[in-house]
């Protein structure tokens, strides 16, 4: 009677291995991701340049960009321009005014206004687009390296994942003399307060849908939700099933 039960109960133990074994699903991101790509090409004349990544769940954003050919040492405002026409001035082709630059303002009908600040810590909304001392700094060779996950508002993502997006990389250094100042170009167009400099787009780039085959290296397009899960809960019923056929072997001899 005592080998019965003992082996009745290891044969219960199973599901409590099922139950704590498997991926607590609140911690899995639901939904499907939507990837995106740039290729972040030079404005004004200044040889930036990159790629960038945006991957989307929901109203979470994962954004990603390497570039290089910045100036060095400086900081460099980028953002997410949405409501234009979704593309990239054509270089000095877009200066308005003849002063030699292609300002904010005048790659706006192109880019449309700025929507997600990509700073790196903190809000990243449109409202904190020259939080200069939270944006990404180029190192000495002009490499920039930006990685972050935020959340957005369900608009916004909407529009960024059918495509709407430009990326806007600010910061020029027109006198070699790494710092922004108003020898070079000028107030900005943004805030009298702050160098033309700091402004004005270093490169841009906009987003389309990345090739379904570009998955295995994170640029690819549409992902099923959460494989993550479902490889931790078949390891799980791999071990159970092991288990179960113990349980099940303690049992038979029990009974005889």
């Amino acid at each position: 009677m005592h080998k019965a039960t003992a082996a009745t109960t290891a044969l219960a133990l199973p599901m409590g291995l099922v139950l704590a074994a498997a991926p607590a699903q609140a911690d899995v991101p639901t939904g499907d991701t939507t990837a995106l790509h740039a290729q972040i090409q030079p404005l004004n004349e200044h040889g930036a340049g990159g790629t960038s990544t945006v991957e989307l769940r929901g109203t979470r954003v994962t954004v990603q960009v390497h570039a290089t050919g910045l100036a060095p040492g400086l900081p460099h405002a980028q953002h997410l321009h949405i409501g234009g026409k979704g593309t990239c001035p054509p270089g000095l082709d877009s200066d308005e005014n003849g002063d030699g630059f292609v300002s904010t303002t005048e790659g706006m009908p192109f880019y449309g206004p700025g929507a997600v600040s990509l700073t790196t810590e903190g809000d990243t909304g449109s409202k904190h687009k020259l939080a200069l001392e939270r944006m990404a700094v180029a190192d000495e060779d002009g490499k920039l390296e930006y990685q972050r996950t935020f959340e957005v508002d369900e608009d916004i993502a909407e529009r960024i994942g059918d495509g709407e997006a430009v990326l806007v990389q600010r910061g020029i250094d027109t006198e070699g003399d790494r710092e922004y100042d108003f020898n070079g170009a000028g107030r900005s167009d943004l805030d009298q307060a702050v160098p033309a400099e700091a402004t004005h787009p270093a490169s841009c780039g906009s987003f389309t849908a990345a090739p379904e085959s570009g998955m295995d290296t994170g640029l690819g397009g549409t992902a099923s939700t959460p494989t993550a899960a479902l490889v931790g809960l078949g390891a799980a019923l791999v071990t159970v099933a092991g288990a179960v056929a113990v349980a099940g072997r303690q049992l038979l001899r029990a009974r005889t």
